[in-house]
């Protein structure tokens, strides 16, 4: 029986909008997934899974607020009959087409959101942008206050540029003053489309960490509850709760459909590398391929081999495997084209600096309390 921890479905893979670092491969392919790849999913993976499963299930990859909202209404009720009550729908967006009923459709479907927002309008919009060269932070912001005036409190993922770091007191402001609680840090990444990063040729990870570790640091001392996803789950891990795994290196714990009814499984943006060794880690297609026939074959079982390789090598290597897992393989193959190689600069700049940036808040608050604790005692 199946039992993933994350779904993943591709409306469409074309996106309204044209952003700088853009991984995807198929941004301009317009296809809607078919009524026949959402009854598929519905027979073929969600009727498998057990009763008690608890899959987060996105809207995710180009961008799906591009797909009709009719598209949508259909889809919820081709789905919603098999779908196991913990299993949640998401939707990852850059908000721009958000308005009401969209907002209308989430709150039936009781569906999460997600925006893609660079921060402050001066970053978001030197790379986030129309497809005619046009900034897009005003039309993100009227999303996200849409949203928030109807209750939503949405999720914010910012992908960093190394001209952000030196600007953490205006990030948290940012935050702060547009009522944003929740947010998760991505990096400019070489991967899929992406061929490079603006993070290449200098260690940016010791700015990382400050730029985190400011952010803290400003919303512990202001008292405003900003939740770092990053932070807060190796906080968990370092806090005794059990680490259930790194989803990216087990097969089928993370499960992707694309539009054209592909499978991957592993890291979820693997559908948007072109790896011909790999067949493009497709590992078949939802309509013709029984996902049991899937799981067995021959071409999975090496990809698996090769990525438990590399998890191997990073246990023995890296201070970071205990709350890491492993790393992420698709990009140990769009760093190094190798799915069994260690440490990447991804890492460097997303786990490695979260923990170093949470290890140095908590060293600062415990000298601080040192400190007033002394002085009281000298009193």
């Amino acid at each position: 029986m199946w039992n993933p921890r994350l779904i993943i479905l591709q409306p469409t893979a074309y996106c309204n909008i044209s952003c700088t670092y853009c991984y995807l491969s198929h941004r301009n392919d317009r296809t809607l997934m078919s009524a026949e790849i959402l009854e598929a999913i519905r027979e073929k993976v969600f009727a498998r899974l057990p009763p008690d499963a608890a899959a987060g299930i996105v809207w995710h990859a180009g961008e799906p607020t591009a797909a009709p909202i009719q598209w949508f209404e259909r889809a919820y009720a081709c789905l919603e009959p098999k779908r196991p009550a913990n299993c949640n729908f998401a939707m990852q967006s850059n908000g721009i087409a958000i308005d009401a009923r969209w907002i209308d459709l989430f709150r039936r479907t009781r569906t999460e959101i997600s925006l893609s927002i660079d921060g402050p309008e001066r970053f978001h919009d030197a790379r986030r942008l129309t497809r005619s060269g046009k900034p897009t932070w005003r039309l993100a912001m009227r999303g996200l206050k849409r949203l928030q005036d109807a209750g939503f409190e949405p999720r914010v993922i910012t992908v960093l540029h190394p001209d952000c770091l030196r600007c953490a007191q205006e990030f948290f402001e940012f935050y702060r003053d547009n009522g944003i609680k929740d947010v998760s840090f991505s990096v400019d990444e070489l991967e899929g489309a992406n061929k490079s990063s603006s993070f290449d040729g200098c260690d940016y990870k010791p700015e990382i960490v400050r730029f985190l570790l400011s952010i803290l640091t400003l919303a512990y001392r202001s008292g405003y509850a900003l939740y770092i996803r990053e932070v807060e789950r190796i906080a968990s891990i370092l806090g005794g709760a059990p680490f259930v795994g790194n989803e990216l290196n087990e097969p089928w714990a993370a499960l992707v459909i694309g539009a054209n009814g592909n499978v991957s499984t592993f890291s979820p943006e693997f559908m948007e590398v072109r790896a011909p060794e790999y067949k493009n880690f497709v590992f078949g297609n939802i309509l013709t391929d029984d996902l049991e026939v899937i799981k067995r074959s021959s071409f999975l079982n090496r990809v698996e081999k090769e990525i438990l390789k590399g998890v191997d090598a990073c246990r023995v290597s890296c201070r970071y495997f205990g709350v890491c897992g492993g790393g992420s393989p698709v990009n140990k193959y769009c760093e190094s084209r190798n799915l069994a190689s260690t440490e990447t600069e991804f890492c460097r700049l997303t786990i490695q600096a979260s923990t170093d940036a949470l290890i140095g808040f908590l060293a600062n608050q415990s000298s601080n309390a040192d400190s007033f604790a002394s002085a009281t005692v000298g009193a």
